[in-house]
């Protein structure tokens, strides 16, 4: 239960990777959990086979890209930490984004871009974008600005990696 007050911290920003504990045991299970989570938000509107491809790419890109985000810092030994952090706050970001999808997934096409739950899925998509800057700020020591931009490359990427996956390029 500690550790989920954690991750609900970090998606405060309250809390930063120090704060997570150095387990592996709690990491792997964190990131068994993202990607479980990730196959169930995907299967709201793609097949099975669709939904693990995707939840599995997201998973191991953000395995890989934060691994050679701190080895260029020369924090590798943040990684444990880091990663935990981010699918930590991934899990509880997706689990109050599900309700949300799967609302946005019963409201008729023509009245989607007016619905309070497109609305609310954007501004958690900011939220989240914020929550990971923090991370990075905090797993790198650098300014909110740069942090920033390592998001929005890192969330870029995530995407045409997803992308790339679906298409059957990669």
């Amino acid at each position: 239960m500690n550790i989920i007050l954690r991750y609900i911290d970090l998606c405060r920003l309250k809390a930063g990777p120090a704060d997570m504990p150095a387990s592996n045991k709690l990491l792997k299970l964190t990131l068994l959990v993202y990607f479980l989570l990730g196959i169930v938000i995907s299967r709201i509107d793609s097949a099975w086979d669709v939904s693990i491809i995707s939840s599995l790419a997201d998973t191991l890109f953000m395995i890989a890209a934060i691994g050679v985000v701190l080895h260029l810092k020369g924090l590798d030994a943040r990684y444990q930490q880091t990663l935990m952090a981010l699918a930590g706050a991934g899990i509880i970001l997706d689990l109050i984004g599900l309700p949300l999808m799967i609302w946005l997934n019963q409201i008729d096409k023509l009245e989607q871009g007016t619905s309070v739950a497109l609305f609310s899925m954007i501004a958690l998509m900011f939220w989240s974008l914020m929550v990971i800057a923090h991370i990075f700020r905090q797993a790198l020591d650098i300014k909110a600005g740069s942090a920033a931009m390592i998001t929005i490359i890192y969330t870029a990427m995530s995407l045409v990696v997803l992308g790339l996956t679906l298409s059957g390029v990669a």
